[in-house]
């Protein structure tokens, strides 16, 4: 092969990753969702004139119409407006746990690439935490340190609860 058989432009990984990317329908049109929704969630406050815990009685329990497309709760808050607050919350969550996994599992690769002795013991510590379902353990956990535990199996003192 010789210079001229290739491009003479260089290979970028990224462009590489794009052109994969925008070839893909499916995956154009996610990405797509997923930026309409996080433009909606951070700047719809900004131009939604009702706020998420603005309380009106009178405007309880409305359906869908034009000054409120998604309805009213019960107490008369904007139910899109409070969807945008939530989402705004749950997008906060979801980037601070993935920081939090990003910064555990680069200490634990360091570590374990660092010493050697600790590669194996930080593996099964992975493969345990990865293998246990988490709604479970916190489940036991909550019943161990709450102080519920003796509600479910003892009888004596089930009056305390």
């Amino acid at each position: 092969m010789t210079d001229s058989d290739t491009s003479s432009r260089p290979s970028n990984q990224w462009y590489d990753i794009w052109v994969q990317f925008r070839s893909h329908k499916g995956a154009l049109l996610g990405g797509i969702v997923f930026i309409l929704i996080v433009a909606t969630v951070y700047l719809g406050p900004l131009l939604w004139p009702y706020d998420a815990t603005y309380i009106d009685i009178r405007a309880r329990n409305q359906s869908p119409n034009w000054a409120h497309p998604f309805g009213t709760d019960q107490l008369g808050r904007d139910t899109l407006a409070r969807m945008m607050a939530g989402g705004q919350t749950s997008i906060a969550v979801g980037l601070t746990a993935m920081l939090l996994a990003l910064v555990l599992g680069s200490f634990i690769g360091v570590l374990a690439g660092f010493f050697k002795r600790l590669d194996n013991l930080l593996m099964r510590m992975t493969d345990l935490f990865l293998a246990l379902p988490l709604l479970p353990i916190l489940l036991v956990m909550m019943l161990l340190w709450s102080g519920g535990w003796c509600c479910w199996w003892c009888w004596r003192c089930w009056w305390r609860c």
